[in-house]
């Protein structure tokens, strides 16, 4: 019967195109789980940059209190750090004293 002929074919055609819009949706989802992977062992191994800039500074500090020798910007660096762990000082102080009084 063509008109059985005809509604088969439609509906093969309609289900082959069903088909290939729920492949390409899985491709993008699969594609955007990889890529939201990739972006966090990004984000971990920014992380450790980070951890490792970290240690550098600890380090110039360190030396710096040693009384190392250190490039001038370093140096300037390390000293506002002084600068502010002072200022830190004095206000960890200032509420000493209130719970004393």
């Amino acid at each position: 019967m063509p008109i059985l002929d005809d509604i088969s074919k439609g509906l093969k055609k309609g289900l082959d195109g069903a088909e290939k819009g729920i492949k390409e949706v899985s491709e993008k989802a699969s594609d955007a789980v990889k890529t939201f992977e990739i972006n966090q062992e990004i984000d971990k191994l920014e992380a450790e940059i980070k951890g490792i800039k970290v240690e550098i500074g600890e380090k110039a500090l360190e030396l710096m209190a040693q009384g190392t020798a250190l490039d001038p910007t370093i140096e300037e660096l390390a000293k506002k750090v002084a600068g502010i762990n002072a200022q830190i000082e004095g206000k960890k102080a200032k509420i000493q004293e209130l719970k004393n009084d």
